[in-house]
């Protein structure tokens, strides 16, 4: 009897039950891990668009802002404006589900001639229970933290 080469349908289907069966496992931890990185990347542009608006300050000897389009909206994007009127960043909106929050008094992220802030606070980015916070203080210092190992910054 001579001997063929391929596959027989039992070891096909064999194999369709092993890669169901990894592919049930793998997609819930997969959209998890696109919805963290989403939420680090917009935390991660708001703080380098505060560090390029106080850099931006400090080289033009001139007042900068980092303002919501709309109110006080973060997710609906911001801008870099300087001396009030000359845009020089624009950020598009976030990706859905992606909250912001703030403790500053004001709507905007200001910067004064010198690099001093004229807002200090706290600018939490949340996605369900995943949170990373972008905090200024009353020297200028911008930092990013995960509150998630203990429970603050």
């Amino acid at each position: 009897m001579p001997m063929r080469a391929g596959f027989t349908l039992v070891e096909m289907m064999v194999v369709v039950l092993i890669a169901a069966i990894v592919l049930t496992a793998g997609v819930p931890a997969l959209q998890q891990m696109v919805r963290r990185q989403r939420l680090t990347g917009a935390a991660d542009d708001f703080f380098h668009a505060a560090h390029l608006t106080r850099a931006t300050a400090l080289r033009r000897g001139r007042t900068a802002e980092m303002v919501p389009p709309q109110g006080a909206d973060w997710r609906q994007g911001w801008r870099i404006v300087v001396n009030g009127n000359e845009v020089l960043m624009t950020r598009p909106a976030l990706a859905p589900g992606i909250d912001v929050s703030s403790t500053a008094e004001q709507a905007r992220v200001r910067y004064l001639a010198d690099g001093r802030p004229a807002v200090s606070g706290t600018w939490r980015f949340t996605d369900g229970a995943t949170q990373r916070w972008v905090i200024i203080n009353f020297l200028g210092r911008i930092r990013i933290c995960d509150p998630a190992p203990t429970g603050s910054c």
